[in-house]
């Protein structure tokens, strides 16, 4: 079964390498470069809310830890005077 399956593995990566694209001039199409640009422009916005949306997780994550610290000393020393 393994054999087989790098047998394959194999063939398939002799396919891809193999093949060549004959047209050098779909290089040199401005609708492809724009798209590269439009997609690149997207993938630095993404990235950059992904940045913020951590930060605000982080931020909210803060204050859920505090408020929880803040109720438990708040429970403990009622529980503790009785």
């Amino acid at each position: 079964m393994r054999k087989l399956l790098i047998c394959l593995l194999c063939w398939i990566g002799l396919g891809l390498v193999s093949c060549t694209r004959e047209d050098k001039s779909q290089r040199n199409d401005p609708g492809a470069r724009q798209a590269g640009r439009e997609a690149y422009r997207a993938s630095q916005d993404l990235k950059r809310d992904a940045k913020q949306a951590a930060q605000e997780l982080r931020n909210a994550s803060k204050e859920f830890r505090e408020g929880w610290s803040e109720e438990k000393k708040r429970h403990d020393s009622t529980h503790q005077t009785k």
